[in-house]
């Protein structure tokens, strides 16, 4: 739970500068491709390739599949990121917890591989940061009340823990009940969030080169690591 704790108090204390500070776009931007990056490297580089190595190429439908369904639900309830629109605050909310569940859930269940307990704990965190500026500036500008801003940022981050909490029950539960699928099935959906987070953070950015280098350096370092581990085993 300790990497959980970390990630809420993070984008916690993103969102009280994006309440009470000029949070700066340029750095969030640059902290969430890094992220990105890194998620994105961990997804292609280090989980398709176990699920595969259970599932064969079901395991890249199974991703897709969760990818699209992950962009379908943010999509349905119109996250904006940086832009406030009149009427979007609670979907946006919602939105980020969703978000938050899965993040908490990831940090748990991977964490427990010595692999890529850092690297997830490290690239979740860039993008919990960013996430929680965008978040406290969206509620403030929503809510105009500092002190509700405040309340509602903590109540959607704090999800993730909640997210953490549950996955080693529920996990035990699944693993009874669908064997080495259910650990496909949810690797699958954090493969997808993983792909739409680093989708999400480069995409409206792609123009920016430094943004780009941010995003390419991690995914390069893994994709690296990757490599050397397949000559090491």
């Amino acid at each position: 739970m300790t990497a959980a704790w970390v990630l809420t108090a993070l984008a916690f204390a993103g969102a009280i500068a994006g309440i009470f500070l000029f949070a700066s776009r340029r750095l969030s931007d640059h902290l969430a491709a890094a992220g990105g990056g890194l998620l994105f490297g961990i997804a292609v580089f280090w989980l398709v390739p176990e699920m595969k190595s259970v599932a064969g190429w079901t395991a890249l439908a199974a991703t897709a599949l969760a990818y699209v369904l992950i962009a379908g639900l943010d999509r349905l309830l119109m996250h904006t990121g940086h832009s406030p629109r009149q009427g979007v605050l609670a979907p946006l909310l919602i939105a980020t917890a969703a978000h938050s569940f899965i993040d908490g859930w990831s940090v748990r269940a991977l964490g427990r591989q010595p692999v890529t307990d850092v690297a997830v704990t490290l690239g979740l965190a860039l993008h919990k940061i960013p996430e929680g500026a965008a978040l406290g500036w969206v509620a403030q500008q929503g809510l105009r009340s500092r002190s509700t801003a405040v309340l509602a940022s903590f109540a959607v981050e704090a999800v993730t823990l909640v997210g953490a909490a549950i996955e080693p029950t529920a996990d035990r539960s699944g693993m009874a009940k669908f064997g080495p699928w259910w650990t496909v099935g949810i690797l699958a959906v954090i493969s997808g969030s993983f792909i739409f987070l680093a989708i999400h953070a480069i995409v409206p950015e792609w123009k920016r080169p430094t943004v780009v280098l941010a995003f390419l350096a991690p995914l390069l370092v893994i994709g690296g690591i990757s490599t050397l581990r397949l000559f090491t085993i």
